[in-house]
């Protein structure tokens, strides 16, 4: 009986952890997403102001 009950907390601790690390990921994978969406907006802003920007005469 007392191993029995070992085991098993100490396969709930394992899984609460295993739980714990598939949510940072999640985490982390929405955080980079959305940095590599940021730089891909910015990248087609800055094109944009090169190819349609305002030119001056001069």
């Amino acid at each position: 009986m007392f191993w029995g009950f070992l085991l098993l907390s100490g396969l709930a601790f394992v899984f609460v952890q295993l739980g714990a690390m598939s949510v940072w990921v999640s985490v982390l994978k929405a955080g980079l997403t959305l940095a590599l969406l940021a730089l891909a907006v910015m990248g087609i802003v800055l094109l944009w102001r090169k190819v349609f920007g305002v030119r001056t005469l001069k």
